[in-house]
This record gives structure tokens, C-alpha cells and sequence, in this order.
């Protein structure tokens, strides 16, 4: 059973919801074929059902998405997760589908046609979670459009892009800060992989999220074996590695492109 109590205020409505543990363990059996929550997932679900803020360090692999597409599906109105990758989103929206999760996406891969097509969908509620890039929020009038939906809760993946101390900044991330502006009273999310102390209260300064539940998993990796070499002679060194290991996939790194470029 879900309880959700209605808000009203000047730019949306939305619900608070408050979660029930067999309600939302049923949904997590049936729609996304998983006994059990990993760590950290379910104190991070409970947060967001119960219109709590959220910063969320977890590593790659560690299951942040189902941190807001299992909220997606007991909430009211639309997920709005903001997303800078296309390929991604594509890959998520696909994912999502295929489970029975109604999800879209809106970035600058679609035709004019085709994004006519996720706005009616989103008028009828048809959509669960909506996936936006961040320059499609930092498009003028476009969060005013997506105030016409019932928004119950915000996703930013990637949040270290909004702290200067990130190393993969986009200057329209920027315009997440404007989140708490438009939309007060939704609860919103900023999750990572990348976040320093610094960085951390970087994405939480901006996105102005209010007294956040804060996860800071760990990142030990148990399946990752990790070995350090001194450098000597680095070419010899990559071309023996690789020699070892013909036909296996795998990926070097250099230190700057004519490095790799050689």
C-alpha cells in the first residue's frame, strides 16, 4: 500500500507519498526481477518516496538507477531524470521499456515529429520517467512546458559536472540550479561516481537540495584486480601487455592525446 497525501502550491502539485516496505519490495520482485535491494538502494527509495533530497556517491555498476526508476513507478505524475549522455539515455529508456517501465526520452536525436510525440504522451500520462538532457532544461521555456505535468521527483546523473572541481564539466548543467526555483516543492536526487568532499558540497550548494540524505558508497570494486608497475620504456610496456592478451577486449590510457595519437 502506498499512502499519498496531496500538496498544493503556487507552481505544482504534487503528493508526498510514504513507503510502504512490502509495497515497494513487490515492485522490485515483479517489475524489475530482483529479490532483494543492493546497498544503500533502499535507504535512498525510502528518502525519495518520503520527498526527501538526496546526494548519492555510488560507484559504477553499484545500481543508481533503480534508485529513481523503482520511485518512478510509485509516485504520481513523471521522474524527470536529467542525463548528459544520449547513447545512455537511449539505452536506459530501451531497458526501461522492456520491463514494462513507460519511459521516454527528449534530446536533439529526436525529429520534430517525434518529440511532438513524447509531449502528448506525457499529456495523456503515459510517462513514468522522462529522461532530458541538461541543455534541454536550460532551454527558456522549457521548464515552464514541463510544469504543465505533474514533475514528483528530480534525477541529476553525473552531478560532479556541476561542481567546478568536476572533470567532465558542461556548462548547462549549470542550469540545474534552477530546479529548486521552478519546482520547490519536488524532492530531487544528484547522484555520481566522481565526488570529492569538495565536490559533493559543490552539487549540493548548487542544486540547493535541502537537509539531503547522504550515501557515500563504497567503492571497492572485489571482481577488479589492481596492479601498479613503475613506468620504464612505456611503449614496450603497452605493446608487451597487449601481445599478452591478443584478442581480449581491454583499454589503455595516456596522458595526453599525442600519446596516443603515437
Amino acid at each position: 500500500m502506498l499512502i499519498l497525501l496531496p500538496i498544493a502550491n503556487l507552481f505544482n502539485s504534487i503528493y508526498i507519498s510514504f513507503m510502504d516496505p512490502d509495497h515497494c519490495r513487490n515492485i522490485l520482485k515483479t517489475i524489475f526481477g530482483f529479490s532483494s535491494f543492493r546497498p544503500n538502494q533502499e535507504e535512498i527509495v525510502s528518502a525519495v518516496l518520503n520527498g526527501r533530497d538526496v546526494f548519492a556517491a555510488m560507484p559504477t555498476g553499484g545500481g543508481k538507477s533503480l534508485c529513481y526508476q523503482l520511485p518512478a513507478m510509485m509516485l504520481p505524475g513523471i521522474t524527470v531524470v536529467i542525463s548528459p549522455l544520449i547513447a545512455l539515455m537511449k539505452d536506459q529508456v530501451d531497458n526501461a521499456r522492456d520491463i514494462g517501465v513507460p519511459a521516454a526520452f527528449l534530446n536533439s536525436s529526436l525529429s520534430g515529429e517525434e518529440a511532438a510525440s513524447v509531449y502528448e504522451e506525457l499529456e495523456q500520462g503515459n510517462i513514468k520517467l522522462l529522461y532530458i538532457s541538461p541543455e534541454r532544461f536550460a532551454i527558456p521555456a522549457f521548464p515552464d512546458k514541463l510544469r504543465e505535468y505533474r514533475v514528483s521527483f528530480f534525477a541529476v546523473d553525473e552531478a560532479h559536472c556541476l561542481s567546478e572541481w568536476g572533470h567532465d564539466f558542461r556548462p548547462d548543467y549549470l542550469s540545474l540550479t534552477d530546479i529548486k526555483t521552478w519546482f520547490p516543492s519536488v524532492p530531487a536526487a544528484a547522484f555520481t561516481a566522481t565526488a570529492t568532499k569538495r565536490v559533493q558540497e559543490d552539487i549540493i550548494s548548487h542544486l540547493k537540495l535541502k537537509d539531503p540524505l547522504v550515501v557515500r558508497a563504497s567503492f571497492n570494486r572485489p571482481e577488479l584486480y589492481y596492479r601498479v608497475i613503475r613506468k620504464e620504456k612505456a611503449r614496450d610496456q603497452i605493446l608487451k601487455l597487449v601481445k599478452e592478451r591478443f584478442g581480449e577486449p581491454g583499454i589503455v590510457y595516456r596522458t595526453s592525446r599525442k600519446d596516443v595519437e603515437s
